[in-house]
């Protein structure tokens, strides 16, 4: 071998080695990848599986819907790509990519090559994008049979330029699939996940210690971001939600533009993003760092009506189960406090209970399956699930008003008028609290763990935190 290709070779391991640790520092992601491509498609009973990422529209918009099932597939993030996977004893990916220009080099980002797809990726065969229309015909024309994900009409369009001529697949949806696959992690999801929720946890503590009346939601909102980036993290995996006063009773109030005062709860939803995979964890605390009684009243509720549902968090257990615990906690707590005159009515339930208080984390924030789980759509929990519990009152000043406008019925309409009766001197105490506790737990094959556990919820915990001094002062 001559000096000159002596040199080349050790360039290209150089460059290799390089690429492997910039682009894809993620340890055995590409061989775990490798292994879900053989598992999926042992489930799809033959035909081929045609899957793109980040796509860019004919408008200079980024269509991302499916991106999370591709890099759960290849863990692949640079846009512009696609992945052909073809059955067999020993299943096939090819790779077409968006090769990287070196004109570009000294504005854009590191991007892999095709080198880096088949070396680093472990594609079997990887083609700049340009020739995908030309190749996937060549590929596909073997099928009876195209898996794919209905995600997008921009997908659906690609794809239809990809038939071969003459032929008339069957075009199957491997969302659900995919999605199975997706709600029970692996060892490498986990870990993802499990620093993700370990840094949410320490930010959640940090934001405690520094809050104090006279300072801005969005001080608390900075504190949180800068420990997800300065821990390791990617950053924040949604938007950050700081809600002090009326706007704790706002569920996705994300403007975090407010000075917080004495008397003020406030609500922060936070979770960290690590390698794709997010956490999602709220805590509710006072601003002065003591409780009065009014706040407590209604917090004590939400924590038993939490702590009620995580013990419905077993392996073979209803996935609506800790809803519905929660949900009968909560109207009963309500009752006792005068919020409440008949906890068995569902319009009344309705006004106090907005959302399933349950939803699956990992790539998404809110995992695969439908927010809103319904009879319909209802499944039992299994080892490796990470989901959270997030059960909350928000008593919006104003909410009572807005329930007499909305009686349908003039029997419904005296109900409402005769509970607002009732009610209304009460709800005067509590208006404009906003209390929500959310915990990540992954479910065992013996029980389940609280993932994080590492920022406390009980009232003199946190009271007891809120004392000392953040690292951000």
């Amino acid at each position: 071998m001559s000096y000159k290709s002596k040199f080349q070779k050790l360039l290209t391991v150089f460059v290799l080695s390089i690429s492997s640790t910039i682009l894809n520092g993620q340890g055995a992601l590409p061989e775990i990848c490798s292994a879900r491509r053989e598992a999926v498609m042992k489930e799809t009973g033959g035909g081929a599986l045609v899957i793109p990422g980040i796509l860019r529209t004919p408008y200079g918009h980024n269509d991302v819907s499916s991106s999370k099932y591709f890099y759960y597939l290849t863990g692949w993030e640079t846009p512009g790509a696609w992945i052909i996977i073809e059955p067999g004893e020993k299943v096939k990916s090819s790779l077409f990519i968006t090769s990287a220009d070196p004109s570009r080099q000294s504005w854009n980002n590191l991007e892999p090559g095709l080198l880096e797809a088949m070396e680093v990726f472990k594609a079997d065969t990887a083609y700049p994008f340009n020739a995908f229309l030309k190749i996937a015909p060549a590929i596909l024309e073997k099928y009876d049979t195209i898996w794919t994900v209905r995600t997008s009409k921009l997908i659906h369009e690609t794809l239809s330029q990809v038939i071969p001529e003459g032929t008339n697949p069957v075009i199957m949806d491997a969302r659900k699939i995919l999605n199975d696959r997706r709600l029970v992690k692996d060892d490498y999801e986990i870990s993802m996940l499990r620093k993700a929720i370990t840094v949410t946890a320490e930010a959640q503590c940090q934001a405690m210690m520094l809050t104090a009346p006279g300072r801005w939601e969005y001080e608390l909102e900075a504190a949180i971001e800068h420990t997800f980036r300065s821990r390791g993290c990617d950053g924040p995996g949604f938007t950050t939600i700081i809600g002090s006063g009326s706007n704790s009773t706002i569920l996705h109030y994300d403007e975090n533009s407010r000075q917080m005062k004495s008397g003020d709860l406030v609500v922060m939803d936070i979770g960290a993003e690590n390698k794709g995979y997010k956490a999602d964890i709220t805590r509710t605390i006072p601003v002065s760092g003591k409780f009065t009684q009014e706040q407590l009243d209604i917090y004590n509720i939400v924590l038993e009506a939490q702590n009620e549902a995580i013990r419905e968090m077993l392996p073979g257990g209803r996935s609506l189960g800790p809803h519905d615990r929660a949900t009968a906690v909560i109207m009963r707590g309500l009752y006792k406090l005068g919020l409440v005159t008949d906890t068995t009515s569902q319009w009344q339930k309705n006004l106090y209970i907005l959302y399933t208080c349950t939803h699956h984390i990992g790539l998404d924030i809110h995992d695969l399956y439908p927010y809103q789980l319904t009879e319909y759509d209802e499944s039992v929990f299994r080892p490796g699930m990470v989901i959270t519990i997030e059960p909350g009152i928000y008593l919006r000043g104003g909410m009572l008003n807005s329930l007499a406008a909305s009686s349908a019925s003039q029997t419904v309409k005296e109900e409402i008028d005769t509970f607002i009766r009732v009610v209304a001197p009460v709800f005067e105490k509590y208006k404009n609290t906003g209390v929500r506790i959310e915990d990540d737990i992954l479910i065992t094959v013996d029980g389940q763990e609280i993932l994080s556990s590492g920022t406390p919820k009980e009232p003199v915990e946190i009271e007891k935190l809120m004392k000392r001094k953040s690292r951000y002062e």
